[in-house]
Parts: structure tokens; sequence; C-alpha cells
């Protein structure tokens, strides 16, 4: 019933994938990169739960084009996800965020700023579909939402709020015993929800390439010595760019202010040092940009929940 959409993921997913048959779903093995648990729900939906922490994305995807035309649906649980539409316009969404898409528009290698990402994804055939969601939405053609997509900019993001929330959250936490009855529904519900809602524009939701390359270039300067001290002016008289800007663009990538990200960043570092157990507390202290062992221990409780030491032992 749903093959084109299995075939939809041997052409954007690394050769050496293993689908595993497990009652009324399959269990898309990436490896140590991950999972998709995938449900087929009616002729031509899947619904497939993400999960995949990963160095490099480009070892898990791959760019090609199919002949179908599939619309796909994005929730964020945790991470930040991102794809290239067109030439030169990069999105970004992250917790709570929706984003609907056209996948031959939207078919560049996927990012992951952070490194690790967990939602869900609903794919869609439409021309598979169309009929048979008419007979419980008698007045929404699938056809139709995609081709006014396809007339625009071939997305619509909405970011997270509680409408969004209600349709999709839920589907998360769900009881074994009702699981392939419930997920119908709330995919019914998600597309009665699009049927009746006026999606704004996607103004300021996303970046050109160039300023995701001065971000990536920041982050590298922001992470090669973790116990300089940096300035945003520095930063952004370097790459020519206004400190708003920066900022903005920033937060959008990773999801938080920029010097708020290199601390975190900072103690997760120390934790992996930690782990390691070659340096002293102090000497990982030091190394992470924190002059005074004490508010290096301060500052590391409050992330972590417990001291280095604590930590260590």
């Amino acid at each position: 019933m749903n093959e084109n959409l299995y075939d939809l993921l041997s052409d954007v997913v690394i050769p050496d994938f293993s689908i595993i048959d497990d009652g009324d779903k399959k269990i898309v093995d990436l490896g140590e990169c991950g999972k998709l648990e995938t449900y087929p729900l009616f002729p031509g939906i899947i619904l497939a739960f993400i999960d995949i922490d990963l160095e490099n994305y480009d070892e898990v995807f791959i760019e090609e084009e199919v002949s179908s035309r599939f619309l796909e649906i994005n929730h964020c649980l945790n991470g930040r996800y991102a794809y290239t539409v067109g030439d030169d316009e990069v999105i970004y969404f992250g917790k709570g965020d929706l984003c609907i898409s056209i996948h031959y528009l939207t078919r560049t290698l996927p990012d992951f700023p952070l490194g690790y990402y967990s939602g869900l994804e609903i794919f869609i055939d439409v021309d598979l579909a169309n009929e048979y969601i008419k007979g419980y939405i008698p007045n929404f053609d699938l056809v139709e939402f995609y081709e006014e997509l396809e007339n625009s900019n071939g997305y619509r993001l909405v970011r997270s709020n509680e409408k969004i929330d209600h349709v999709i959250g839920e589907l998360y936490d769900v009881d074994e015993r009702i699981k392939e009855s419930y997920y119908k529904l709330k995919c019914i519900e998600l597309l009665l929800f699009f049927s009746i809602t006026n999606f704004v524009s996607n103004d300021n939701f996303s970046l050109s390439v160039k300023q995701v390359e001065i971000v990536e270039s920041v982050k590298k300067d922001l992470i090669s010595d973790l116990s300089s001290k940096i300035t945003l002016d520095e930063l952004a008289t370097r790459y020519g760019i206004s400190k708003t800007t920066l900022k903005n663009c920033f937060k959008e990538v990773y999801g938080k202010p920029i010097f708020k990200w290199r601390k975190e960043y900072k103690l997760d570092y120390a934790c992996k040092l930690i782990e390691e157990d070659k340096l002293s507390i102090s000497e990982i202290s030091r190394k992470v940009g924190y002059a005074s062992p004490s508010k290096f221990s301060q500052a590391f409780k409050e992330h972590v929940g417990c001291t280095p030491s604590d930590y260590k032992n």
C-alpha cells in the first residue's frame, strides 16, 4: 500500500540501513545514528517517529530526486532541524515547531545543528492519499494544498503554540493498546486543522546561505579556544555584520543566545574531560575559561545538577 513511501526512504537515507518488521510498525534502523519507527496509517500516508544522534549528517542522508509528489509534515520534539529551500534560503525549526513542506523543494541535505534530533514526520503521497482523505474531510484537497505550497515557496513554518501542542504533542505518549487507531485519528485531526488554518507568511523565518556560513564561522571562533575572552563587538566587526543581526542569526541556527550557547558548550565539554579523567578539576576549570574553580563548580552544578567532584565520582 505504501511501498512508494518506503522507496522514498531508500532514496534519501544511506544504502545500508535496514527495515525491521515489528507487528503494525516498521523500524528503519540507522545503526549507531539512530532509528525511525514508522507506522503506515492510510494509503499514501506514513507516520515516522525520528530519533537520531549524529556527528555528520551526510553519513546518513543522501540527496536524490524522487518522482512522486510527497508532502512532509515535521514536528520537532527535541533538537533543531534545518534544510535549504531553493538556492539561498535556509529554514530552522526547534522544539515544538511544525514545518509543512514539499519534498522536492526541500530535498537538499538536512542539517541538525545540535548533533541530535527527535520528533515525528508524516510522509504523504498526495496523489495516492487524496481521495481517501476526502472520505474523512470532503472539503480538503491534498493535491490543491500541495500545489498552493508549490506555487509559493514550498513550505509553511508554524512556531510552537497551544494548538500545535494539542494536536501533535499527544502522539508521543500513547498506550500500546490503542496506538494504531489513535495515530490515525490524530492524523485526520491534523489535516482537519490544516483545512481551516490560514497560515501566515514565512517572513523572518529564514536565513541566507551567507548568514548561515557566518554563524558557522562564529561557532568555530567560540570553541577554538574555550579559555579565551571574546566579545560580540569583536565577532560583529570580524564578519562585517551588525551585532543585532549576528545575535538573531545565531539564535535562529542554534536556538540559544550566543554566550548562553557557549557557556553550555563549555560545561558539556568539561563533562567529557572529567569522564576522560586525565586532568584535575582545576586544570579543567582553566581549560574551559574559568579562572576561579569555585565559579566553575557553581556554574557546573547549575548546568549539570551536581558539582564537578561529584560528577567525577
